[in-house]
This record gives structure tokens, C-alpha cells and sequence, in this order.
């Protein structure tokens, strides 16, 4: 009995060591024994961990789209988002835009050639994963669409994220267009720094996405170019042909640049506000209707302030200028900065038509009029002050103050 027992446990004892051994083997040599799967397996949590930090719609290439592509060794790969009066697409590989828009237009499938999966469907939209063949052309395995139906149900979620988070940004422009008077508006101090935050966020994704991918395909393009002119077969009428076309590159590669200046102001961190305020006067001055000046006075206390006021201040300054070319009709513009105290103080004064007349002029073209909310909301979410003279016949004179905090 007492033998019977102990071959019992022992025999007990070995299975359970047998299963587990097999089992710890099996994981950590699952990409000898699997490797489908253990491929599989860490290509779905590099992109879970890549739709954690997506904040926009275009993010979704780099960080989706290319795994989907490698992982299932397909031709090609399209997100499409489809509202009701646009179509937002982003591509990678090998897959045929006017397909991907077609089939994302109509709800009969006529495309064999291309997968399409559903990803959400609302009121305001619809979201799709569109697909070509593989490389080797086979169908998808059953343990490929078992992924594919996972990384979709990610995407779903995340999708629906960033839709949330555009239409809350949305709500919050629109919020800080309507404040109320800026005594009763104090203790929404914090929804305006949220608000801003938001949008330089926003720009700063714009201007990379720029840098990163249309300035280095033309400056790629304009390579191309010059070493095509100094092949000595073309005749020179062709010659002259592609120059001009150079130069019209060089033209847009400038206007690019310019744009991600304006977006994303990074020189402020380099040169500081004085200097980049300076950049922009001299980007501007070329085309505007007016004879611009700008003065500075105390540079060296002004940069002495923190980073976030002295964005604040250029894109006040920003927002002024483009007022006066669309409304001012003057002749002259001045902007002063100067450093009082404890506070910037930023002084506009123009010799056109004045503020009445422009927004009499903006109803008229059907603007949004928001302008001087959006400066009066960035002014009073730095605890500033906005002083507009009222007694002047014409012309707009216009004083703003904000402090500023110390950089230790």
C-alpha cells in the first residue's frame, strides 16, 4: 500500500513538473516552436503601445499603418476616415488613392482586388481599414484575420479618441470666442491656458509633419532636378524648362518654411522674442499694403522672462498684423515692445479706417469676427490687460500689458 502511495505522488509529482517544464519551454521558445505567432504576437503590442500616445489622425502611418503592412506582408494599407462632405486618407505602400475613395464612397463593394473592414460608424463618420492583396497571393490565414480583427478593434477605440478629443478642441475655440466680460471671466483662467496649450500643440504637429515630409520631398525633388540639367543630351529649351521649374520649387520650399515659422515659432527658444518678432517683420514686410516699423526697448529684461508669455506675446503680435492686412487699410503700422517693471508692454497703433469700421468691413465678408476675443481671451489667460482707445475718429491705437514671471 505504502508503495502504491508513493508511486501515486511520484508519478503526480512528474506529470506536473512534465507540464509545466512543456509549458515554460513553449514560452520561451515560442519563436522557434511558433514563430507565426510570436511574430504576430509582439507586432500587436508594439502597435498597442503605439495607439496610446496617437494624437492625430496623420500619426496613424507611421505608427499603424507600416506595421499592418510588414506584419502581413501585403501590397498596401489605407486608413480612411469618410465624413459627410470629406474624405480624409492616409497611405502606406503600394494601394490606389481614387480606389481607396471610391470604395469608401459607396457601401456595395466593387473592388475584389482590395479588403475592406469596418472600424467605426457614426452619424458624423465612418472609418475603414482597406487592404490589397498579400505579396504572395494567398489569402489572408485564419490566425492573420484573428490579428487584423484585433489590431481593428484597437483602432476602433483609439479612432474614436482622437474624434472626442477634435470636437472637444473644437467646443473650446468656440467657448473662448464667446467669454464673458473679463471681470466675470477670472475663474476660467485655467480653461483659456488649456485652450492655447491645445492649439500650440496642434501647430507644432502641423509644422513637423511639414519639415518632416513635404520640405525633405522637395528638397529631394529639386536634387533630382539639378542633376537632370547637367546631363549634356537635353537641348537647352528643355534646360531652361526644368531651371524654371527648380525655381518654382525653391519658391515653395520658402512659403513652406515660412508657414512652419508661423506655426511653430521655435526660434524663440534660440534667439529670443526681440529677434523673432524681427524675423517676422521682415517676412511680412515684403507683403504688406503698408510701411510696418517695430522698435524694442529693455531686450534684455524681456528675455529674461519665462518661454510661455513670450509665445503668447508673438502670437498677439501675429494676430495684429493679419488684422491690419486684411481690415486696416493704412498706410502705416507701428508695434513697440517694451519692458515695464514687472510687465511686457506691447503697444499697436495704425492710421487706418479703426475698429468700428473693421468689423462693420468683417460682417460684410462674412468673417468670423473672433479675432479680438481670441486676443482679449490669450491676454487675460496670462493675467493680462487690454487697453483699446475709444476716443480716435480713425486709426487704432492699442496697448496691451502682461506680466512676467522671472525664469529661475
Amino acid at each position: 500500500m505504502q508503495h502504491v502511495v508513493f508511486s501515486f505522488i511520484f508519478t503526480v509529482i512528474t506529470i506536473t513538473f512534465i507540464l509545466y517544464s512543456f509549458e515554460y519551454f513553449t514560452t520561451k521558445l515560442e519563436f522557434i516552436i511558433f514563430p507565426r505567432k510570436y511574430y504576430l504576437n509582439r507586432a500587436m503590442k508594439k502597435i498597442a503601445n503605439n495607439l496610446c500616445s496617437i494624437s492625430s489622425f496623420r500619426e496613424l502611418k507611421e505608427m499603424v499603418l507600416v506595421d499592418i503592412v510588414n506584419t502581413l506582408q501585403v501590397f498596401g494599407a489605407a486608413i480612411v476616415y469618410k465624413y459627410q462632405d470629406r474624405i480624409e486618407t492616409v497611405i502606406e505602400g503600394q494601394i490606389s488613392l481614387p480606389a481607396i475613395e471610391g470604395s469608401a464612397d459607396v457601401e456595395a463593394w466593387n473592388y475584389p482586388s482590395l479588403l475592406r473592414f469596418e472600424i467605426n460608424r457614426h452619424e458624423e463618420y465612418t472609418s475603414y481599414l482597406i487592404m490589397t492583396d498579400k505579396k504572395t497571393n494567398t489569402a489572408l490565414s485564419k490566425e492573420d484575420m484573428q490579428w487584423l480583427n484585433f489590431i481593428i478593434s484597437y483602432l476602433a477605440v483609439s479612432l474614436e479618441n482622437m474624434h472626442l478629443i477634435h470636437k472637444l478642441n473644437m467646443r473650446l475655440q468656440q467657448l473662448a470666442s464667446q467669454m464673458p466680460s473679463e471681470q466675470s471671466a477670472q475663474e476660467l483662467v485655467w480653461f483659456r491656458k488649456l485652450m492655447f496649450e491645445l492649439q500650440e500643440d496642434e501647430r507644432r504637429r502641423i509644422a513637423t509633419d511639414l519639415h518632416d515630409t513635404t520640405m525633405q520631398d522637395l528638397f529631394f525633388l529639386k536634387k533630382r532636378f539639378a542633376s537632370l540639367i547637367e546631363k549634356p543630351e537635353f537641348p537647352q529649351q528643355d534646360i531652361e524648362q526644368m531651371k524654371g521649374i527648380l525655381d518654382y520649387v525653391e519658391i515653395i520650399n520658402t512659403n513652406l518654411r515660412q508657414n512652419c515659422f508661423e506655426l511653430h515659432p521655435h526660434l524663440l527658444h534660440e534667439i529670443g522674442l526681440i529677434n523673432t518678432l524681427r524675423k517676422l517683420v521682415e517676412h511680412e514686410t515684403p507683403i504688406c499694403p503698408f510701411q510696418l516699423e517695430f522698435m524694442a526697448q529693455g531686450a534684455e529684461r524681456i528675455e529674461d522672462r519665462d518661454l510661455d508669455a513670450k509665445r503668447h506675446v508673438f502670437r498677439i503680435v501675429q494676430e495684429l498684423l493679419n488684422n491690419a492686412k486684411k481690415h486696416s487699410l493704412a498706410s502705416i503700422v507701428s508695434i513697440t515692445l517694451t519692458a515695464e517693471g514687472n510687465n511686457f508692454l506691447l503697444v499697436y497703433k495704425d492710421d487706418g479706417i479703426g475698429l468700428q469700421a473693421q468689423s462693420e468691413t468683417s460682417r460684410e465678408i462674412g468673417s468670423s469676427g473672433t479675432g479680438l476675443e481670441q486676443m482679449r481671451s490669450r491676454i487675460l489667460s496670462l493675467n493680462g490687460q487690454l487697453n483699446i482707445r475709444k476716443d480716435m475718429e480713425s486709426g487704432v491705437y492699442l496697448s496691451v500689458t502682461i506680466p512676467m514671471r522671472k525664469v529661475a
